[in-house]
């Protein structure tokens, strides 16, 4: 096995599932892992290249690296590990042209000030000492932790390296980036799209991508939304190459997902769908369709949420607003009952409403749970007592620092 390390992003415990659940259901063997607040380090079973590709589909990973070498001690010694001849022969993807090159640090504790400027010092050292040979600079960053477009933007991957030094007390990780997210593609596919809805809920790209990582299994082909808003969800499903279905309620939906969907698929150049008989309207709690009541579907949707907010709520608005989208869920599942019984897997967002009275919950689990569905905790139990990151129902939470509700997403499994 070889060792990695997965850089997670604002939501640490939904990066952590996301990566575990798509390492499992995919079935790449994995091993023993190190959890570091958002760094993960992780023995797997498969070469860097291959590893470098699941980039693209894993919505809440910012970077991945491969461990090249570790020790324990204090960090000036890592002056007898990158030496120059060793960057050149095993970091810097080529000397042929200029070199760019960028040391990051991720610590547990936080580093010195004084081990920072040593770390700074000796990138100056390795420029000083390769200048005469090869054309090289060094991208510094004060707080010597580069972001993802830092490292695209200067072109560290494909010029040079991206060295981290990642630890762990005493224990030391010297590792090179192999990928970071492609942010340019994230804010396209947000803000670019044709037909945005905000009425309708503005899920996140990555948070649907990490929906239907949590959701799929290495079974599931086809990706169905029956609140399918503005498409968001199908797109990223058409990314991770699965067949694409929805259907919403509203007509304006329907129209803004085909939309977006017609656009989103000549952008990415993915295969022709046609989304006239793939999008339907049609009242989610009352929809019988016959060829996705199947084992290979997997049913991944972002419901109704609710109207818009403007402000924080009262506790009592929260509650009829609350009560009303309960009695939606219920009669949805009610109907996934009745009308898809083949499908075992669903993965979906609730609503926690900000108040002021403190937060309210769409309470209708255990009526669920009468129905045959059971929500699945993905991660160890050592691993989210007490997590800021979890519900205190389980639910995974995601939110942005300005949102008055917060998402809770659940993957559920059907007995």
């Amino acid at each position: 096995m070889i060792k990695y390390a997965f850089l997670f992003g604002n939501h640490p415990t939904l990066s952590l599932a996301e990566l575990l659940s798509f390492l499992t259901n995919h079935k790449i063997l994995f091993g023993k892992y190190t959890l570091l607040n958002d760094i993960l380090v992780i023995d797997i079973q498969r070469s860097p290249n291959s590893i470098a590709e699941l980039q693209n589909q894993l919505g809440g990973i910012i970077k991945i690296l491969v461990i090249k070498d570790e020790f324990r001690g204090k960090v000036f010694e890592l002056e007898k590990i990158l030496t120059p001849e060793k960057l050149i022969k095993e970091f810097f993807a080529q000397k042929d042209r200029k070199i760019n090159f960028g040391i990051s640090v991720y610590a547990e504790p936080d580093p010195t000030y004084a081990e920072l400027n040593w770390l700074n010092n000796f990138a100056y050292n390795i420029k000083r000492k390769l200048k005469d040979q090869y054309s090289i600079r060094y991208v510094e960053d004060r707080s010597m932790r580069l972001s993802s477009v830092q490292v695209e933007n200067n072109q560290l991957i494909d010029t040079g390296a991206e060295i981290s030094l990642i630890r762990d007390r005493d224990q030391y990780y010297v590792a090179k980036t192999l990928s970071v997210q492609d942010f340019q593609s994230y804010s396209q596919m947000d803000w670019d799209k044709p037909s945005p809805d905000a009425k309708s809920g503005m899920l996140p790209p990555k948070v649907a991508q990490i929906l239907l990582n949590l959701t799929r299994s290495n079974r599931t082909h086809i990706i169905y939304d029956p609140f399918c808003g503005s498409g968001v969800v199908l797109q990223e499903a058409a990314l991770l190459d699965l067949n694409i279905y929805g259907s919403d309620i509203s007509d304006d939906a329907v129209e803004n997902t085909i939309n977006n969907l017609d656009w989103f698929l000549k952008l990415k150049k993915l295969p022709k769908v046609n989304l006239q008989t793939h999008i339907k309207e049609v009242d989610a709690t009352k929809i019988k369709w016959d060829k996705l009541n199947s084992a290979e579907v997997a049913i991944v949707t972002e419901p109704y949420l609710g109207p818009p907010l403007k402000k924080i709520l009262f506790g009592r608005d929260a509650e009829k607003i609350s009560n009303e989208l309960g009695e939606l869920y219920y009669q949805f599942f009610v109907n996934l009952k009745k009308n898809f019984s083949s499908v075992k897997r669903i993965g979906m967002v609730f609503p926690i409403f900000k108040t002021r009275d403190g937060l309210r919950y769409v309470e209708i689990l255990d009526e669920i749970k009468q129905l045959g569905y059971t929500p699945k905790q993905v991660l160890p139990q050592d691993l989210i007592k007490k997590d800021p990151g979890i519900s205190k129902r389980g639910g995974f939470l995601y939110a942005r620092p300005d949102s008055m509700l917060i998402r809770e997403l659940f993957f559920f499994e059907k007995k």
